[in-house]
């Protein structure tokens, strides 16, 4: 769990306070007056920012969101099977989301899609298979598995499917695997310049923008967004990745910008804790005990 999933857990964790504020001046504010890593969201927060979706009630500080529990499902899961499949996928998500299942807690738009899909196969009910045609964060979720356990973007590929049939995800697995090639000789900021060409085409002129432009609220404006869809949030964290000194600083940027900090820091936390020291007390803070 050491080589990016702890790093993953711990951004996420981190944003879970002010996850889905979607008020920057807000935000802002309230961090002259306190620190807004590892805080307990409160609703009365969430009631002034008011542009916010307060989902995890019952969240405590140290939990992840919906995402993270997903990536740790899958790491547990191919830890022990690292053959596992599509269906394998499926059926390790369906027996946490469905009815009665262990996980009690927000279930995002993909999650509820394959509980429809399993249970109309299961109760054999005449209903047509929801696509999943998913563009959220959760594609990148097998990529960082595989990357944590050496296996193939093959089989992350194989697995994102699950969720989506975007194939801008296998672009962006092969940008971060050079990414993370070149820091082991470089720095992180020569890595983010040299390895936009991996990029999906489309994606060129937003990632050399997140790189160019320093002040964020305007890349955000002209160039990217705050929410978890990924023409939005992989620009967002290209530019967090980039501008950011070291790993603290990058969690602290992505909390302050709200939107999906939390599925942007699975990402940010991957890749920063690769060429910078993840902050031991914030490791203490995650629940990583699985």
């Amino acid at each position: 769990m050491n080589q990016f999933i702890k790093g993953a857990l711990v951004a996420n964790a981190a944003a879970m306070g002010y996850n889905w504020i979607y008020n920057m001046p807000y935000l802002e504010k309230l961090s002259k007056e306190q620190s807004l890593v590892f805080q307990k969201a409160d609703p009365a927060q969430y009631e002034r920012a008011k542009k916010s979706y307060y989902v995890y009630p019952k969240a405590e500080i140290g939990d992840v969101s919906v995402q993270g529990e997903v990536l740790k499902w899958l790491y547990i899961a191919m830890k022990d099977n690292p053959e596992l499949t599509v269906e394998d996928y499926e059926k390790l998500v369906f027996n946490q989301f469905q009815p009665g299942g262990d996980y009690q807690g927000y279930i995002e738009s993909y999650g509820k899609k394959l509980v429809i899909n399993r249970l109309s196969e299961i109760l054999k009910l005449d209903i047509k298979k929801v696509a999943q045609t998913d563009d959220q964060l959760v594609g990148i979720v097998p990529y960082l598995v595989c990357k944590e356990l050496n296996l193939s973007n093959e089989k992350a590929i194989e697995l994102k499917n699950t969720f989506t049939n975007k194939t801008e995800y296998d672009d962006f697995f092969i940008m971060f695997d050079h990414i993370i090639e070149a820091v082991k000789n470089g720095s992180l900021k020569e890595a983010l310049k040299k390895n936009i060409k991996y990029a999906p085409k489309d994606y060129y002129e937003k990632l050399e923008k997140a790189i160019e432009i320093d002040d964020t609220k305007k890349f955000i404006i002209d160039h990217a967004g705050t929410d978890c869809h990924i023409p939005k949030s992989i620009p967002l964290i290209y530019h967090i990745l980039y501008h950011a000194t070291d790993f603290e600083d990058a969690v602290v940027k992505n909390v302050l910008i709200g939107g999906a900090s939390c599925d942007r820091g699975l990402v940010i936390g991957a890749i920063f804790s690769q060429v910078s020291e993840i902050p031991e007390a914030w490791i203490k803070k995650t629940k990583l005990n699985f």
